[in-house]
């Protein structure tokens, strides 16, 4: 054992990247700007105070099993590509989880997304990563229809998020209702191949 030695960086699978945009009662905020007491737009509560703000640095090298998940612009209604851990629980909104669920909003971890809309896995490109406690598990606007789950404080911290209300789906479900968002869109797209020269009299630039 070598003594002495600072402590590796850990290899961080949730939290949100330092520069993610967040919705504040004074406009868009930095996560890694953000301090205990700042008050947060949240899905369910309004602006609420954060309890604790934790901040760490993501390990030099990852594996790529552990590499971030992309959302490219318009993904989720982004305006530019952002970058979320695999295991940070993102809010989905679908028509299929309600027909499977009974709630058209289900929580997934943001690795289950990858295929849908474009989504993807690359190399990791931010390293400093922020967790948010509240002193209850919340969901927060990051812009666009991209809303992030945060940990309540304790046991109800971070990778434990369990929102009140919100059903939140394991890695093996979220990914199964993924991949019937896709199937979906395939279909769609097939269809509008199929009909486009019908459809495309119908479009504003057409009639206009």
């Amino acid at each position: 054992m070598v003594t002495g030695q600072p402590a590796a960086a850990p290899i961080l699978v949730d939290g949100l990247p330092a520069s993610l945009q967040l919705s504040t009662p004074d406009g868009w905020v930095e996560a890694g700007a953000l301090v205990a007491g700042d008050a947060v737009l949240t899905f369910e509560d309004g602006q609420v105070p954060l309890r604790a703000v934790h901040r760490s640095r993501q390990a030099a090298w990852v594996p790529s099993a552990f590499w971030p998940v992309i959302l490219p612009p318009g993904a989720m209604m982004n305006d530019r590509a952002l970058e979320i851990l695999p295991g940070q629980m993102v809010l989905l909104e679908s028509d299929l989880a309600e027909d499977e669920y009974g709630e058209p909003f289900v929580m997934v971890p943001a690795l289950a997304l990858v295929g849908w809309n474009g989504i993807r896995r690359c190399a990791p490109r931010e390293t400093e990563v922020v967790h948010l406690q509240f002193d209850t598990p919340q969901v927060i606007f990051a812009g666009g229809s991209l809303f992030v789950g945060c940990g309540g404080h304790g046991q109800t911290a971070a990778n434990l998020f369990r929102g009140d209300g919100l059903i939140t789906l394991r890695l093996a479900e979220a990914r199964r209702l993924v991949t019937d968002l896709i199937a979906e869109g395939n279909r769609a797209a097939r269809i509008a191949a199929r009909h486009g020269s019908h459809y495309a009299a119908f479009a504003p630039e057409a009639r206009a």
